[in-house]
């Protein structure tokens, strides 16, 4: 019988060590810098001054900021609800057995492995309030057609109609494999109790798919939180934000008073506090998750 031999810590530490490097140059290191600079002045010149919590007064007097903050909600609140709902209806579809599905979960999934950057570039061009193919059809069949990114009144629900459009194929695939962990004695036992088709679905699928749909939903929420590219993208770059605002989401107002503004000091509070802002939405869900979510309905 081999004699088991522990691995001197040393090379458990040689293993460790690229990722550790990783997280504290790439995560840790920028962390704490943005928490220091959020206390400062700093413009990128060699001067700069402590000024305490200024940065973050200032910022919650900003009515731009307010805004983004608002924006931000909104874009969050229905691109969630949007791709967790699609998510799960084609999943539902897509997990019957029919000749086809599997092109079709990849056709829908496509969407998800493309650049934010080419979706959002492509959609700019489609959707085009004089020249867009979109516009010209609606036209062609007497529909007045939206301005879409142009309008106020339509600018953020049509960069919300893209997120969901190139997202919600993720989420799908993942309640589809919560679907297909969900055991089979339970429908078989719920038909024999008489129960039909929203009854099952009520009772079985819903409580079954519990664990996969806080997971899928935490991240969804902080993905939401964090969009920048197709607000970039679609909305003119730096000097974009959509009409008077409209699409003015949190880190994009962080970038342009960074980067276009050279407010370091006064960008690095907004992304504290939207570090705050995703921490406290994460915890809160994590502890809500202990009502409603069922680890032991597989």
């Amino acid at each position: 019988m081999r004699s088991i031999t522990r691995t001197p810590p040393r090379v458990i530490l040689l293993f460790l060590l690229p990722g550790l490097v990783g997280f504290v140059v790439f995560l840790a290191f920028p962390l704490v810098m943005a928490f220091a600079i959020s206390f400062t002045n700093y413009s990128g010149g060699p001067r700069f001054r402590f000024v305490g919590l200024s940065n973050y007064l200032r910022a919650f007097s900003n009515p731009d900021f307010m805004n983004s903050l608002g924006v931000t909600a909104r874009f969050t609140l229905w691109t969630v609800a949007g791709q967790l709902l699609l998510g799960l209806a084609f999943a539902l579809l897509l997990n019957k057995g029919f000749r086809g599905r599997g092109l079709f979960r990849g056709l829908f999934f496509l969407p998800n492995v493309l650049s934010s950057i080419a979706v959002g570039l492509a959609f700019m061009l489609l959707l085009n309030p004089q020249r867009g193919p979109v516009n010209q059809a609606l036209a062609a069949m007497g529909i007045r057609p939206p301005l879409w990114l142009a309008s106020r009144s339509t600018a953020l629900a049509t960069i919300i109609m893209v997120a969901v459009w190139q997202s919600f194929g993720y989420y799908m695939v993942l309640f589809l494999g919560g679907l297909q962990s969900i055991d089979a004695a339970l429908y078989e036992a719920a038909s024999i109790d008489g129960a039909g088709p929203i009854r099952k679905f009520l009772n079985v699928t819903l409580p079954g798919l519990t664990p996969v749909t806080f997971f899928a939903f935490t991240i969804a929420v902080i993905n939401a939180f964090k969009v920048f590219d197709q607000v970039y993208m679609m909305t003119g770059g730096q000097l974009g934000g959509g009409p008077a605002g409209a699409t003015d989401v949190l880190v994009f107002d962080i970038y342009v008073n960074a980067f276009t503004n050279l407010r370091f000091g006064y960008a690095s509070a907004e992304s504290v506090i939207l570090l705050l802002i995703v921490l406290a939405v994460t915890i809160a869900q994590n502890r809500g998750q202990r009502k409603w979510v069922s680890y032991d309905v597989v």
